[in-house]
């Protein structure tokens, strides 16, 4: 990834988070270290199809929405601005700017559009307003938002006009303070109402997290559902019928990034987000309680540590509780989830489940058994399913035949074109389609395998004399070899990931509240290296902040 020469005493803090304003420089869990894009760019394992960039340079981008063939709009999570891009030319000024609090999760985060009959484009909204009217004021001055809200616009001309407040939910409820776990995916559903995930915000806790003495559910750690109009959904409530029970279409979710209806069936999926384990995709149905904060995972795997079951959780209204339809044990940072609604990629493809990581830039493919209930591993040309047989991915290196492609950076949003390709939109600025080789207007040479890159194209030059190591996995003290690694002063060492999945070399430990502060060099992909020079003697910790059991020693003389 990068070749460093430099006194370890002079090392900045090197593990920073993006999420915030662009003048915030913060430490924070490895869910929120960032893939960053394959030098040799994306590639897609089967070798009828190819990537092709539509555009680049967009600001942490999180959401794209097709006004028509060629003509998307996308959302940048900092500025605010809502961009418009047509034949893959960005628009000198936005269709729309709005002032966004900024910190970690917070900003523009969501959008989906309506098209009516009468030719009126409506675009739904969700973002955390600025408290003082300036982007990143929570950032760069401690303002405390406004609130997250979803509002309503109509596209005119060129420009988002006519806002109407359809939610306004508090974007520090109760003694919650920090600003992670917001949410933010937006979806127009095939009934035509706006479903709207808003996560538990921070480690808030009510009786929406299972929280049996809490208090009242708040509107946050759940799917909310309202009309166009913003009215509550007429029919009979799910949950109950006072405000804001009656939003609630699904509870007792911590965070998600993703969802997206089976255009079969109907029936709504999400992704939902782990803390150190069980990143989850779930069929969604009305009343649907994911199980946050007691139950994460399988239940019968007990993962929390807390012997807690489906009798633990909070009743309310007609709720319940029901398993993931897929499991990681090992949490990629799921993002977004998408049925393919087109054959345009091949028949084999449509209504195929594909989702995305933050961690490691990879996108997945899946399919639904027969009654489209749940999930089926695909054996996307490496490798054999059998060990996913239980939908569980128990080591990284088993999720290898579910890998689609890789090499994108960290995904934020994966959408269906008009014109029945897959679009894929990267944190780092870039959107990308996936379409046949045949149609590709930029033909460029890439691998057929998702898995086999060429390490001279991934990974910057090695240092001369370098002491070589492996990144082999998930193994506690046996993770990175050799361990502990005796070097000289002035010497470097190369460590090379051959995991599946992305890990990091980073000083200290996961209990540190300074891990990081010496050296830290970010997700490693797989199949990728990094190198740094030690011209300090000394004894030196280090650990992968994605997977803290992941630990090792070097030993400068």
């Amino acid at each position: 990834m990068h070749n460093k020469r430099l006194p370890i005493s002079f090392f900045a803090l090197m593990f920073v988070i993006f999420f915030g304003a662009s003048s915030s420089t913060q430490t924070t869990y490895g869910a929120y270290s960032k893939a960053q894009p394959s030098q040799s760019g994306p590639v897609v394992n089967d070798p009828n199809l190819v990537v092709e960039k539509v555009v680049d340079g967009l600001e942490a981008p999180t959401s794209i929405a097709f006004l028509g063939n060629n003509d998307i709009l996308v959302t940048e999570k900092n500025t605010g601005n809502v961009i418009e891009i047509i034949d893959g030319k960005t628009r000198d000024t936005p269709v729309l700017d709005v002032q966004v609090a900024s910190d970690l999760e917070r900003g523009l985060l969501g959008m989906d559009i309506s098209k009516k009959n009468d030719g009126r484009v409506y675009v739904f909204l969700y973002y955390t307003e600025s408290g003082g009217g300036e982007d990143g004021d929570d950032v760069k001055d401690g303002v405390e938002p406004k609130g997250n809200v979803l509002k309503r616009f109509e596209y005119v001309d060129g420009k988002l006009i006519n806002p109407i407040t359809l939610l306004n939910l508090p974007a520090q409820p109760g003694t919650a303070d920090r600003s992670d776990h917001v949410g933010g995916k937006v979806v127009v559903g095939l009934d035509s109402n706006v479903y709207v995930m808003v996560g538990e915000m921070g480690g808030h806790r009510t009786l929406a997290q299972n929280i049996g003495d809490g208090p009242d559910a708040d509107g946050t750690g759940g799917i909310l559902r309202i009309t166009q109009n913003g009215k509550v959904v007429p029919a009979d409530p799910i949950f109950g019928d006072e405000m804001p029970l009656s939003l609630y279409y699904a509870m007792g979710i911590r965070n998600s990034f993703g969802m997206d209806f089976d255009p079969l069936t109907g029936n709504l999926w999400d992704t939902e987000n782990g803390p150190t384990m069980g990143d989850e995709i779930n069929l969604v149905e009305p009343g649907f309680n994911s199980g946050w904060a007691l139950i994460q995972g399988y239940e019968v795997d007990d993962d929390m540590d807390n012997d807690a079951m489906e009798d633990d959780l909070v009743q309310i209204g007609d709720g319940a509780y029901s398993d993931p339809e897929f499991v990681w044990k090992v949490p990629i940072g799921i993002t977004d989830i998408e049925f393919l609604k087109s054959s345009d990629l091949g028949q084999e493809y449509f209504g195929n489940l594909f989702v995305g990581d933050i961690n490691n830039g990879n996108l997945y493919r899946l399919t639904l058994d027969d009654d489209r209930t749940g999930i089926i591993a695909n054996d996307n040309f490496f490798g054999g399913t059998g060990s996913m047989s239980d939908n569980k991915v128990d080591t990284p290196n088993e999720m290898e035949p579910i890998i689609f492609a890789q090499g994108f950076g960290g995904i934020t949003d994966i959408e269906t074109g008009p014109d029945g390709y897959l679009y894929v939109l990267t944190y780092a600025g870039e959107l990308y389609r996936i379409l046949p080789m045949s149609e590709n207007s930029t033909p460029k040479s890439q691998s057929n395998s998702a898995t086999q890159n060429d390490d001279s194209d991934s990974s910057p030059p090695v240092p001369k004399d370098a002491i070589p190591a492996i990144i082999v996995g998930i193994y506690g003290d046996d993770s990175y070899l050799p361990n502990p690694i005796e070097i000289e002063a002035g010497q470097a060492i190369s460590w090379h990931n051959e995991d599946l999945v992305a890990h990091t070399v980073t000083s200290g430990s996961g209990d540190d509240s300074d891990g990081g502060s010496s050296f830290d060099s970010g997700p490693i992909l797989s199949k990728q290296s990094y190198s740094l020079t030690f011209d300090e003697p000394g004894s030196y910790e280090y650990y992968c902040v994605y997977h803290p059991s992941m630990v090792a020693n070097i030993h400068v003389n």
